[in-house]
């Protein structure tokens, strides 16, 4: 039988894989013009990379839910990862282009999802 805590950390994992396959499909898209105009289009662009990488690293944190280093070194590595493929396959998109900037801007995303995952283990009282 599973503990809460194993629970918890499932819900996490599958709740990762979702919103992983939901950033591959949104770069699958022909066209996400927001409709701004192109600075604002471009601004809100990069914020939502940040922000779909931060929640990605948080939930694969969370699924993981160890606080040794390793493991988040290993959450680190493998997530930018996923953004270079990522990248790699909007190359291969009809209208859309892959961009090695948009690696550094994920790679953002996932520092602030580990920094956040640290400041709440950290802050817990069981460090949960």
């Amino acid at each position: 039988m599973l503990s809460r805590q194993d629970k918890k950390q499932l819900v996490y994992f599958f709740s990762a894989i979702i919103w992983g396959t939901l950033i591959f499909y949104l770069s699958s898209l022909p066209n996400l013009d927001s409709g701004f105009p192109f600075f604002y289009d471009l601004i809100l662009r990069k914020l939502a990379h940040i922000f779909v990488f931060f929640v990605l690293t948080y939930l694969v944190a969370k699924s993981l839910n160890n606080a040794k280093r390793l493991h988040l070194w290993f959450i680190i590595i493998a997530i930018i990862y996923y953004s270079f493929i990522d990248e790699i396959h909007q190359a291969n998109i009809i209208t859309r282009h892959g961009n090695y900037l948009d690696i550094l801007i994920d790679s953002v995303g996932v520092f602030l999802g580990i920094l956040l995952f640290e400041k709440r283990r950290k802050n817990s009282p069981k460090g949960s």
